[in-house]
This record gives C-alpha cells, structure tokens and sequence, in this order.
C-alpha cells in the first residue's frame, strides 16, 4: 500500500512539474516580437507626405494590429494600404470601409481599414496566422508640412510611445519630390530615443542606436526655408514657438552666452587662457527630479562653517546642482585639481610652433612614477579617458579633448560618465539617509531634516570660502586642511577669492604651514584651463547636434509635434 501511494506521489509530482514547464514553455515566448521599422518618407511640392512602413513583425496574441495617429491638425490619413510579402511577392489586402475591431482574427485575416476616432484615427489590420512577418503600411499625409511665419516645419511623432512591442531597431528617411534636404535649407532634430539624425545624400536619415523600449518614441523636427512648398497648413507662429516647447526637457540646448570667468587668471604669458569658459555639461537624458528641501546658494548669508563637509566631495555631484552649483563639471574640476596637488598630472609648458610664430602652451605631464589610489571606478574611468587623449607620449596638451571627442564612442562614454557621477551622488543621499521614504518604503527626493541639516553645512561652507577675504592671518594660518579646502573653493568657483587672500599672507605664514602660493595658483589654472577644455569640447560636439545640423538625438522632449500618439500593437 505504502509502495502504490509512493507511486502516486511521484506521478503527481511528475504531472505537476511537466505541467508547470509546459506552462511556462509556452507562456514564456508569448510575446510580440517588433524586429525592425523601416519608414520610408517622401515630401511633395503640396506639403503632402507618401510614407511607407515596412515592419517586420510577429504577433502571438489578438487579431490585429493598430496604430493609434492623433494630434492631426487640419492633416487628414488618406490612400491607407496594407500588404505582406509572401515568397517574395506583394500581397495587397483588401481594405474595408467600416473597419470593426470586434471582427475575428479569421475575419480580419488580409483585411485593413481606418478606425476614426474624435481626436485622430487608428490604422488597423488583421494579422492571419500567428508567425513572423513583413508588413508594408502605405498611406499619404495631408498637409504634412506646416507654412509657419519665417519658416516652413516638419514636426511628425513616428514611432508611438507605450507600444506594446516597441521595434528593435527604427530607421526612418526622409525625401523631398524631386529636390533635396541639406544644411543649407534645413534644420534638424530627432527625439526620444538614443539615435543619430544626419542628412545623406539630399536626404534625411534617423537610425536608432539602442533597441527602442517602451518609454521611447521617435519624433523628427525640421526647419525648412521657404520657397520650395507650394502648400501646407498654414500656422500663424514662428519656428522659435514650436522648437522652445521642443527643446524643453531635452538635451539640446540653446545658444547661451559664455562666462568670462578666466579674465581673473589672466597672464601675459598665456594671453589665450582668457577665452576659456566653464559652461554646463548637458541636460540629462531624461528629466530627473531635483531634491528638494534643502537650502541653496544665496540662503544663510553671512552664517559660516569652517568644517569641509564630507571628505566625499566627488560624490556631490547632484547634490551641487540642485543647490544651484555646477554639477558634473564641478566634479570632474575638482578632480583635475586634485590630481595636479597628488603630482598624478604635473603642470608643464611646451613650445608650439616654428620661429617667430612660437608660443608656449599649456600641458599636463602624466606622472608615471607614482603609486597613486583611485577613490572609485569612476574616477579611474575619467582618467583612463585622460591618458587616451594624451596618447603616446603621456603628455595632454590643450587641444587633445577635442580631438580625442570627435569619436562618437568616446562622446557616448563621457557622456555615460557624467551621468555616473550623478548617479554616485544620488547612492550619497541614500546612503547617508537624507532623504524621505514613501510609506512603502521607496526613496524619495525630499531632503530629510538629516538631509537639509548636510545642505546647510554645505551651503555655510561655501559662504565661509566666498567671503575668505574676510578672515584674519591668524584664521587662516589655523587651517589644516589646504587641499581639501581648495577642491571645494574648485566645486563652487571660489578659487579666485581664496586665492586673493593667501597672497596677503606673511611669509613667515606661508614658510610656517607649507602653503605654496604660486603653486597653488598653478594648479588652479590648470584644473580650470584643462576640465574645461575637456568639458567644452563635448560641449562643442553636442552643440552641432543642437545647432541642427545633424548628430545625437536626444531621448526626450520634442512635445507639440503632430501626428503619432501613445500605444498601438496587437488586439
């Protein structure tokens, strides 16, 4: 008995675990499967668009497919057509007039049709048989162009946010009817997601650099000048109206005027170093929170304190900017200055150039014979991107970054960079409790009274080095802490002030506590002259793209656009 119950138990067992595996065998895999979007874009005279989509796509589940258009103006959806490729060949659907979503999915097999809806239209049709596919959708936009004051536009959503099955990989080419687009007649810039926008042989090309996810879209502005379109919908706005709500919340920037910050380092022997500006690295990929609740620059004047507020200072990055700081930059400053006080870069001149046209440049000497200790990864990553720059000889000039950032590659990895700083601040937070919880225990942005009691130290210290003119020889002759001081002056800018006043000390002052002025002013000039160059040349790279004349999408903004939506895939 006990033999024939054992049997029964196992078999059981057996039937559970085979009927949880097929369960999961086939529950696992079920899922669309978007492998790629090709559209196809062509602009005639009238301002009407041809455009056709080529998908390769497998549906597991619904009966059809549908992409939702809204936000279509005075554009009307005309001449819609679906066809599959079979065996190599066309094969056109029938398009039906009354097209019914609650139909079967044999019903709708080889059928299409336009659903119309109060604020747009959804394009469906059925998709027959469950396996991969080649879909062509074909259909003509009207009034695809927008006839603006000063210019004409392009402004199209192509890919949906929150597809169900977002495509892997998205190309899109644009083509004007018997004409071309070119940097001399157009502007232009791709949003939400991670991809390139350049113009290829009189056209405009986006492809996609990551697999598109559900969060992303793909949206394409153009400025166009007039003269070619012969009709359009006429708006009664200026370019500027449209590419403001465009821009925000992405990470194209607008043309901003340039510090004159080094006017202060100013030298007869280096009359180019004047020019050069400490400028914002780039808006985030995405729009993040700011912490909030915390005290910023300009609060608690004339209140100060002397205790540098973590000795984690490359850890502050997020914490600075949302305290009305420099963010990233500030860091990467900083740890440029501190690598020049660990003799890690050692400041150097060179000469450039032939007879009466030499001039002594700036360069930094990578020090080879020293055992020098990261603080983490990502300072070691900054400055493995240093040492590529330099090259072979291991000495960095001035014009290096720039060069060294005309890689696509190496602009992604500063980028990423810049980005893990941030990330490193926002672990900082955390880490130290100074922000609040939700009730179901998820961090918040809200600094805690332990957070804001930090943002106050931070903020009283960065009073106390602005105002550093103020204090007496023998305040300052009591400070320990000289580099650790001088990278904060770095992070909030401060330098020149804290500079100021250490040439007023005594010698016996500086002989007493080891305090190199000229040196110090050497180190400073060259963390600023260097981080900066490095930070502007990036600057330089993103700036083509927001310049719009082609490069690196940004993987947010571009709201106020027409056409596409949110949604879409099977049903």
């Amino acid at each position: 008995m006990d033999r024939l119950k054992n049997i029964l138990k196992k078999s059981l067992i057996l039937s559970f675990v085979f009927i949880f595996t097929f369960f999961f065998s086939t529950t696992k895999n079920y899922a669309d499967d978007f492998y790629r979007n090709d559209i196809k874009v062509v602009v005639k005279k009238d301002g009407s668009a041809d455009i056709e989509s080529v998908m390769d796509y497998e549906q597991t589940k619904g009966s059809e497919y549908y992409i939702p258009i809204d936000n279509l103006s005075k554009s009307n959806i005309i001449n819609f057509t679906v066809s599959e490729i079979v065996d190599g060949k066309e094969v056109v659907y029938k398009r039906l007039d009354n097209w019914d979503v609650k139909k079967s999915l044999r019903e709708k097999e080889n059928k299409c049709g336009i659903v119309k809806k109060s604020d747009g239209v959804e394009l469906c049709f059925g998709v027959g048989e469950y396996k991969r596919k080649t879909f062509i959708l074909r259909y003509t936009v009207t009034n695809f162009i927008k006839n603006l004051n000063d210019s004409d536009m392009l402004f199209w959503k192509f890919i949906n946010d929150n597809l169900q099955a977002p495509p892997q990989v998205v190309n899109i080419t644009i083509s004007k009817q018997n004409a071309s687009f070119d940097k001399e007649n157009s502007k232009i810039w791709a949003f939400g997601s991670k991809g390139k926008i350049n113009f290829i042989d009189g056209k405009i090309v986006f492809s996609s650099l990551e697999r598109i996810k559900s969060n992303n879209y793909v949206t394409i502005l153009s400025k166009i000048d007039k003269g070619y379109f012969t009709g359009g919908e006429k708006i009664y706005k200026n370019f500027d109206d449209f590419k403001t709500k465009a821009f925000k919340g992405s990470s194209y920037k607008k043309n901003r005027k340039k510090s004159s910050y080094f006017k202060v380092f100013s030298s007869p022997m280096f009359p180019t170093l004047i020019t050069m500006v400490v400028m914002a690295i780039f808006s985030k990929n995405m729009i993040k929170k700011k912490f909030k609740g915390g005290y910023k620059a300009g609060d608690l004047k004339s209140e100060y304190y002397r205790t540098i507020p973590t000795k984690q200072w490359y850890k502050l990055s997020y914490v600075l900017e949302c305290a009305g700081f420099s963010g990233s930059e500030a860091v990467i400053r900083a740890y440029f200055l501190n690598w020049i006080q660990q003799k890690l870069l050692i400041p150097i001149t060179e000469e450039k150039g032939k007879f009466i046209f030499k001039k002594e440049v700036l360069s930094l000497k990578i020090n080879e014979n020293i055992d020098y200790k990261f603080v983490d990864e990502t300072e070691k990553i900054l400055f493995s991107m240093v040492e590529v720059a330099a090259r072979d000889d291991r000495i960095l000039q001035e014009d290096e970054f720039k060069s060294y950032l005309k890689s696509e590659r190496n602009q992604r990895e500063f980028k990423r960079l810049t980005n893990a700083l941030d990330d490193l601040s926002v672990e900082f937070v955390r880490e130290n409790n100074f922000v609040e919880k939700t009730d179901k225990g998820k961090w918040t942005y809200n600094y805690n009274e332990k957070g804001k009691e930090f943002t106050e130290k931070l903020i009283k210290y960065y009073n106390y080095l602005k105002d550093f003119t103020l204090l007496s020889e023998r305040e300052i002759a009591e400070i320990k802490v000289w580099k650790e001081l001088l990278i904060y002056a770095s992070l909030f800018e401060v330098t020149k002030t804290v500079e100021k006043q250490l040439k007023k000390l005594s010698p016996e002052v500086i002989e007493d506590y080891d305090i190199d002025v000229n040196s110090l002013h050497t180190a400073m000039i060259y963390s600023y002259v260097f981080s900066s160059n490095f930070i502007n040349a990036y600057e330089s790279s993103v700036e083509r793209s927001s310049g719009g004349t082609g490069g690196f999408s940004s993987s947010s903004g571009g709201f106020g656009s027409f056409g596409g939506g949110s949604g879409g895939g099977s049903r």
